[in-house]
């Protein structure tokens, strides 16, 4: 069964219920339940609550409304009226440098390499910016694409586009002037010039998870925040100092091969899920938060060992109630390249799984 946000579900293998909040995957979502929490929940394990099911269906004895006052927030990701979308902050998945960004994001997660795409400015600073973007002419000259403000930490979607028309966008200029209410640094305005090289958009392991963007995509890079000069700090610099635009070239964002840690030989790896190998201090977490933080460092390790071309990787996801375990081999179940087999029990007794990578 499909789901979106704001479906009211039930739990199927435990009593109460609640709200889908987000859509993790096609087979993972998020419930905020009553006690304000969100909850990672496969969807085999849930029924919607039909509230208009007529008195004779069926579905009337799953009417059970619960008490959970949900209201859409940043976070799910939907635009408001000025565009801005609030970035993700899934720390799991590495982290990316302050800066401005192209995204470049498939609609269909499962079809990275076919349908539409749909295009973001990112604005991963702690300052308001305005943009102006320019596109290249086949025939010279530039024409205006888009303008306007993101706000902090924020995206706005300038296009979705099919593969056919992403020479639209090959060439161009993006210009940006950074704002804040209140701070020590001011700095110049960003002209940076892009070409984006379209071929690697035809390859899989181009698109990556990433920190700041839900989904796998591709980061371009306009220019890092550090990158960017510094028009004054404070007020003893000298007052007549001259105006000088950063000037950049747009480079893509290569993630960090986070697999190499944990190589025991040039094609395999043993990745241990234990919360307290992914956090400093386990404690300050509540215990969705640890299952979420394990099963994003999984798909993260996961990827990136598929882009390195590894054969085998071992998680160490323990024996526990097996929330764990299920939930993996259910993400699994989305990639038609791997193979799954419970560890060697001698090596790692009962909880562990190796992932064989086709």
């Amino acid at each position: 069964m499909k789901f979106k946000v704001g479906d009211r579900v039930k739990f199927l293998n435990e009593s109460g219920g609640g709200v889908v909040s987000k859509i993790i995957s096609p087979s993972l979502v998020n419930v905020a339940i009553s006690d304000g929490f969100e909850i990672p929940t496969l969807v085999g394990e849930l029924l919607k609550i039909e509230l208009d099911a007529p008195v004779d269906s069926p579905k009337h004895m799953f009417r059970e409304d619960y008490d959970i006052k949900f209201e859409a927030s940043p976070e799910t990701h939907y635009e408001n009226d000025d565009r801005n979308i609030l970035l993700s902050n899934n720390k799991a998945h590495g982290q990316v440098e302050p800066g401005i960004y192209f995204a470049f994001v498939p609609q269909d997660q499962k079809w990275l390499i076919t349908g539409l795409l749909d295009i973001y400015l990112v604005n991963h600073t702690n300052y308001d910016i305005l943009y102006s973007i320019f596109i290249n002419e086949p025939e010279g000259g530039f024409a205006g694409k888009d303008y306007g403000s993101i706000n902090p930490r924020s995206m706005v979607l300038l296009d979705s586009i099919d593969r056919e028309h992403m020479a639209d966008w090959e060439k161009g200029i993006v210009q940006v002037l950074f704002h804040a209410d209140q701070g020590q640094k001011v700095l110049v305005p960003l002209n940076s010039d892009f070409k984006i090289r379209f071929p690697r958009f035809y390859t899989e392991t181009s698109y990556r998870e990433s920190s700041i963007i839900e989904g796998k995509a591709i980061l371009v890079s306009l220019s890092s925040l550090g990158a960017i000069s510094v028009l004054s700090e404070g007020e003893n610099k000298d007052k007549t100092e001259k105006i000088e635009i950063s000037s950049k070239k747009a480079v893509e964002v290569v993630p960090e091969n986070i697999i190499d840690k944990h190589k025991t030989s040039p094609q395999e790896a043993v990745v241990d899920l234990h919360i307290y190998e992914l956090v400093d201090n386990e404690s300050e977490l509540e215990d969705i938060e640890k299952l979420k933080t394990q099963v994003n460092y999984f798909t993260r390790c996961l990827e990136n060992g598929m882009a390195n071309n590894l054969k085998k990787i071992t998680f160490i996801h323990g024996v526990g109630t097996g929330v764990l375990k299920t939930t993996l081999k259910q993400i699994l179940k989305d990639y038609s390249n791997v193979e799954y087999r419970d560890a060697s029990m001698r090596d790692f007794g009962y909880g562990a799984m190796d992932v064989i990578i086709k």
